[in-house]
């Protein structure tokens, strides 16, 4: 089933809009950084579609980690001509990052249908050690929380649109009406529902000041039920439902 799933992108060109700028943003690394020279510089273009789409089809495959190209029997050769170790892939994976594939490739993986609302949440991923460390508020033997913070949005089909990490120490209601402002300009949806950590009205107003719409719940001590909130009507759905 991989096999046919390959065949039909591979007749649709489906990586096309990936490899493309992938190529306009080393070349933009290489006339901003005439003196860099590592191994993402000089890759043809059939190498970064290999690459990519040995990544892309890794969990297809049941690869679940990168270590696991080394020792998982897969079919990825019979899938692409040729494997790939681990080492290899995640120096492209870092390569990526040095020029800046992030910001390059988010046109070409945002899904085209976006909706009216993005869903934002965190996660926080934990740092691991042989000792017993307890540190956080979430505790396990073994684990130091917390070793980064992903903050990931998602449309309302579930399709992840926009993901990236801050360093744990510093708190999400820092970073987090720009990172919504960067999903707005990438998506066009101008309201983010929001569960937590953003649970304060300067928080809202601050979204306000920028355009942006927040839907989120307050702190239980912000609120006393429903009458402690001013309801102006703005509307009704189709269903009838007063907005």
């Amino acid at each position: 089933g991989v096999h046919l799933l390959a065949q039909w992108l591979d007749h649709h060109d489906a990586f096309g809009p990936v490899v493309a700028p992938l190529k306009q943003a080393i070349l933009a690394h290489k006339h901003a950084h005439p003196d860099d020279d590592f191994a993402l510089v000089h890759h043809r273009e059939q190498t970064l579609r290999c690459r990519f789409q040995a990544l892309f089809f890794a969990p297809l495959l049941g690869i679940e980690t990168r270590t696991a190209f080394d020792t998982h029997e897969h079919p990825l050769p019979t899938l692409l001509g040729r494997g790939y170790h681990s080492a290899t892939l995640t120096q492209f994976l870092g390569q990526l990052e040095r020029v800046g594939a992030a910001e390059a490739l988010q046109p070409a993986l945002v899904p085209q249908q976006v909706g009216q609302m993005t869903s934002v949440d965190g996660h926080m991923i934990a740092s691991w050690s042989r000792r017993s460390m307890h540190k956080g508020t979430i505790t396990m033997l073994g684990r130091m929380m917390a070793g980064s913070q992903a903050v990931m949005a998602h449309n309302e089909a579930g399709h992840a649109v926009c993901v990236t990490d801050y360093p744990p120490d510093r708190h999400l209601s820092q970073v987090i009406v720009a990172y919504c402002q960067q999903v707005v300009d990438a998506t066009g949806s101008s309201l983010c529902v929001i569960d937590r950590a953003v649970n304060a009205v300067a928080l809202a107003c601050a979204f306000d000041e920028k355009g942006l719409g927040l839907l989120c719940m307050l702190d239980d001590n912000e609120h006393q039920g429903l009458a402690s909130f001013e309801a102006t009507p703005v509307g009704t759905l189709t269903d009838g439902t007063l907005v």
